[in-house]
């Protein structure tokens, strides 16, 4: 069974009928013992990192994700769902402090900053450049420079070259936009809203 967490963190509708097309062993919940006895969880959702380790803290999320990874199951997070699994970010409303993360992921998140001629956030299709098709599980089968659908302001630095299977152009530089560490995988963009070639990369989770 997949468990899609239920943590307050965004409209997830188009996600859950994604979901749908492959499998009908799925549940979108908040309840922590069916999260605690599911096979794969996806950690959706789009917001406030600062707002979304809150939610995960108080609901006791943070420590089942844990436990689910150290269990060797497949973890997936897009957008927030993929920054959280990061160590800490710096989205947050008290200058010059950082909230802590999962942690399951080596590196911070961050804010695209000091180009005037770019907008932020980040919105609207993108291509994947360096897909390293012999190390990835989530990105089988998906072409280099497929584009994917993305929205965030944040992104990831410092991660483990190792964990990064697919990176994005932006802002002058290019940053990770698809990471892989044993079972934890995750997605910037929204791979349910980009189309065809999006759906299969939730077909690979979902099959793995």
């Amino acid at each position: 069974m997949i468990a899609v967490l239920d943590f307050g963190m965004g409209n997830i509708h188009s996600l859950l009928k994604a979901v749908s097309l492959y499998t009908n062993d799925f549940q979108f919940t908040s309840d922590l013992e069916v999260v605690k006895k599911a096979d794969k969880i996806i950690l959706p959702g789009d917001g406030h990192f600062d707002k979304a380790m809150q939610n995960l803290n108080e609901a006791g999320f943070s420590s089942v994700l844990k436990e689910h990874v150290a269990a060797k199951k497949s973890l997936l997070g897009i957008c927030i769902g993929y920054q959280v699994l990061f160590e800490d970010s710096d989205e947050t409303s008290k200058t010059g402090t950082t909230i802590p993360g999962l942690g399951l992921i080596r590196g911070k998140i961050r804010k695209f900053e000091g180009k005037q001629n770019l907008k932020v956030p980040h919105m609207g299709w993108n291509k994947l450049f360096d897909i390293k098709a012999k190390n990835t599980k989530l990105l089988k089968g998906i072409p280099n420079e497929s584009f994917m659908y993305f929205i965030h302001s944040y992104r990831p630095v410092g991660v483990d070259r190792l964990d990064i299977t697919a990176n994005c152009h932006y802002y002058g530089e290019s940053f990770p936009a698809v990471v892989e560490k044993e079972t934890v995988f995750g997605t910037q963009f929204h791979p349910e809203k980009s189309d065809k070639t999006g759906l299969g990369i939730l077909k690979n989770f979902i099959e793995l």
